[in-house]
């Protein structure tokens, strides 16, 4: 974590890119700010006042998010919600990244450890497994339809009270998920009544848990420049994915104290990263004064390819996760109670090859989009062709860590590029819209996989290898990708060595 924010600090540490007044466009430098027109209320209230009577507060002008030159809009007052226009300094900015961060690795954490915990618990108190995968697939379906929605209000309202709405609504998520099952494995609830509340209690998550994502990328697309943009996404895919990692490990472990002790453990932490945000994530810039950002289409000719792209590899990566408990348990003859801690291992070598690749070669080495799209699903159709043929732990093991380093490349790659085909305003519409393609995988992946999965298992690897193999030829033959390498900005000088800069 502390080499993610580093570097993502490092690189977009010169581009205080919400900072009102700041204009960052060359030849624009020097030029003289434009001061607002007094309102009637305003002028009324200077001459109630005299001769020498102090002139009300004009309003603030702030350029738009990304600093387009020389546009300026006119930022009302929302009392509401905290903004200023006071420096900050290098150190806040990277506690600002702290806290961020630590609350999407939470999210990170409770998705792995419940694909983790819940198919052998299911097992155990009688579910079916298509039971278990409706679960998954309808909490996907919501997050689908209400994430794009989530984003959009970001664009109008700023931000952070979207980070923290989302991650409410997954601590509340968590909790009630860990007490209904606690309830069905002392033989309180059972059937259908069962089976309800673990809907409704995943569903919340679907619902309410889809707001952060989009806000999240949307903060981070607001501070880092075009040409850095793929690498500002793959900040919030690494954290993300640190979560995705411990999430299996910490479950293995903590597993031996009691089954549902991670799922209350995560849910804690994410209580504890609401307090974080709303008290000390800074927004600094109010949102801009209009009724609603434009509306941006999933079938908008500049990112539907992408999305495409994002559902397709979406469902290839959904799958393996959704199936692999199950996989474990038939495919090497393990007993349920056993197959946690297995899955656990698997899990988090994906996570762990994820995380390489968001934190080396999409950060390090500033890969563009066009590469990750076509290099991350070759290594998933590898790694899933060696899962296929294996018979033991560990090829099993190595297929999936293959898996997570092309799955790695893949979240950044087409969501930093649809990041980079919209406008400014539109950051949070794409942001919302490519992480419910991605989340799509989840809906199709419980219906692809168990026609799959009837026919054998290892048909089902078999399947995503094929899926991936095709996403890459699609993008190597989409020559529109090219076009997405981005355009330095012009940037003013350096600041000096201690200069407060806004965040």
């Amino acid at each position: 974590m502390a080499a993610l924010l580093l570097n993502f600090e490092a690189r977009s540490e010169r581009f205080g890119a919400d900072a009102p007044f700041r204009d960052r466009g060359a030849p624009n430098r020097g030029r003289k700010r434009r001061r607002s027109p007094l309102s009637a209320a305003e002028e009324a209230e200077t001459a109630r006042a005299g001769r020498g009577g102090a002139r009300p507060p004009r309003q603030r002008f702030a350029l738009n998010s990304l600093g387009d030159a020389g546009i300026a809009r006119q930022v009302p007052e929302f009392h509401s919600l905290k903004f200023d226009d006071a420096p900050s300094t290098p150190r806040q900015r990277q506690i600002a990244l702290v806290i961020l961060l630590a609350g999407v690795v939470c999210m990170g954490m409770g998705q792995t450890i419940v694909f983790a915990v819940l198919p052998p618990l299911a097992r155990e108190i009688g579910m079916g497994d298509l039971q278990v995968l409706t679960i998954f697939m309808l909490s996907a379906l919501f997050w689908v339809l209400i994430g794009p929605l989530w984003g959009r209000q970001s664009d109008i309202f700023g931000r952070r009270p979207f980070i923290v709405i989302g991650l409410t609504g997954f601590a509340v998520s968590m909790t009630a998920f860990a007490t209904v099952l606690h309830l069905g494995m002392e033989g309180a609830l059972a059937g259908a009544v069962l089976y309800a509340l673990l809907l409704g209690a995943r569903m919340i998550y679907g619902v309410i848990g889809c707001a952060t994502p989009g806000a999240a990328q949307a903060y981070i697309a607001d501070r880092t420049p075009p040409e850095r943009r793929t690498a500002g996404m793959s900040a919030f895919s690494a954290a993300f994915g640190i979560g995705a990692m411990v999430g299996p490990a910490f479950a293995g472990a903590v597993v031996a104290i009691d089954p549902l002790a991670p799922l209350y453990a995560v849910a804690a932490a994410a209580a504890c990263s609401v307090v974080a945000v709303w008290f000390f994530l800074p927004e600094r810039t109010p949102p801009k004064e209009r009724p609603r950002p434009p509306r941006l289409s999933p079938i908008d000719r500049r990112i539907r390819h992408l999305l495409v792209y994002g559902l397709a590899t979406g469902v290839a990566m959904s799958i393996p996760i959704q199936f692999i408990a199950f996989y474990l348990i038939d495919r090497l003859g393990l007993p349920s109670k056993d197959a946690l801690q297995l899955v656990g291992i698997a899990l988090s070598a994906a996570a762990m090859a994820s995380l390489f690749s968001q934190l080396v070669l999409v950060q390090r080495f500033n890969l563009p989009p066009a590469t990750l799209m076509r290099v991350g699903p070759l290594l998933i159709c590898a790694g899933h062709i060696i899962v296929a043929i294996s018979t033991d732990l560990g090829p099993l093991v190595f297929g999936m860590l293959l898996s997570g380093l092309g799955g790695g490349m893949i979240g950044p790659g087409y969501v930093g590029a649809a990041s980079l085909s919209v406008t400014a305003d539109e950051q949070g519409s794409a942001a919302g819209l490519s992480n419910a393609a991605g989340a799509s995988g989840f809906i199709f992946a419980p219906f692809i996989g168990t026609f799959f999965y009837s026919i054998a298992p290892s048909a089902l690897f078999i399947a995503t290898s094929m899926i991936c193999a095709a996403c890459a030829a699609f993008a190597f033959l989409e020559k529109g990708f090219e076009r997405l390498a981005p355009t330095p900005l012009a940037v003013e000088p350096e600041p000096e060595p201690g200069h407060d800069t806004p965040i």
